[in-house]
């Protein structure tokens, strides 16, 4: 089963931007575990993940619409 995810960096009101995170797995992920999954395959640096301010689980629809690019 794959989760998908938008997970935001956040700087500042004019500084931000969402990565679309897909995880192939039927584990329930806390924030914590979709973070560091995205920095151990390069989706974010480490520094930009001491910046995220939220992690939602989304489908995969809007996955879609924010361009994700399936991991292989």
């Amino acid at each position: 089963m794959k989760r998908y995810f938008d997970l935001h960096v956040f700087y500042s009101r004019k500084d931000g931007f969402s990565v679309p995170v897909e995880i192939d797995s039927d584990n329930v992920y806390s924030e914590d575990e979709v973070i560091k999954y995205a920095v151990d395959n390069n989706l974010v640096d480490s520094e930009d993940s001491n910046h995220v301010d939220y992690v939602n689980e989304i489908e995969l629809d809007e996955y879609n619409d924010m361009k994700g690019i399936p991991n292989e």
